[in-house]
């Protein structure tokens, strides 16, 4: 059960692989980065319409029968996303060396204690 678990989500590493490859290669002009994004953007549209049908249409209603055994297609929505999050995980290894990403990211974390402290009442500077 595991080895095929394991199996779906190579199989969906690939897959988010090749659509990366083909976006690459019909946006020549534009940056890799832009393709990782537009498979990020492809990953979220399917992931909402797939949780959608899982939890409005097929079932089980997850409020109504919380924790019961997955079904077959919840497995593979979950290997699925598995396999995105593996890309994802490349792609931020590719593209996280960028100074401004890590400018973002310095930025946003630096933003968000700001915040913190301010939401707190407390403002300090070290």
């Amino acid at each position: 059960m595991a080895l095929a678990l394991c199996l779906q989500a190579l199989c969906s590493l690939g897959g988010w692989l090749s659509l990366y490859i083909s976006f690459c290669r019909l946006n020549k002009h534009r940056s890799y980065e832009w393709s990782c994004r537009l498979v990020t953007f492809t990953h979220g549209v399917l992931s909402i319409g797939l949780s959608a049908y899982v939890g409005f249409i097929d079932g089980p209603w997850p409020f109504t029968y919380p924790g019961s055994p997955n079904t077959p297609l919840q497995v593979h929505i979950l290997c699925l996303t598995l396999g995105y999050f593996i890309f994802d995980l490349g792609c931020i290894w590719s593209f996280a060396w960028k100074k401004s990403i890590k400018k973002y990211h310095a930025w946003r974390s630096r933003r968000s204690e700001e915040q913190q402290l301010k939401h707190n009442g407390r403002f300090k500077t070290h």
